[in-house]
């Protein structure tokens, strides 16, 4: 991999970020639409969390303050829950 920190970024911003906006979105549209099941609630609470953290890691990035090797160890976390979602 040539720079870590690229291929995090782009992950992020291409992949993870797009997918849990779209799932946000559908999980506002069942609440909007009356169902507020607990499951749909507690769903939302973590993906809005999970959407933070994202934008926590691409500030770090731009912020030069991530090492290579906790850029590394994020990509690949990122990277089992796409093979994981995948499959």
């Amino acid at each position: 991999m040539k720079n870590i920190k690229v291929e995090l970024e782009s992950i992020i911003f291409n992949v993870m970020l797009p997918e849990s906006q779209a799932f946000l979105d559908e999980l506002n549209e069942e609440i909007k639409n009356g169902n507020e099941k607990k499951e749909i609630i507690e769903a939302k609470k973590d993906v809005v969390s999970f959407i933070e953290e994202l934008s926590q890691i691409l500030k770090l990035i731009e912020e030069k303050k991530l090492s290579n090797n906790d850029a590394k160890i994020m990509y690949k976390k990122i990277r089992n829950m796409i093979d994981e979602h995948e499959h």
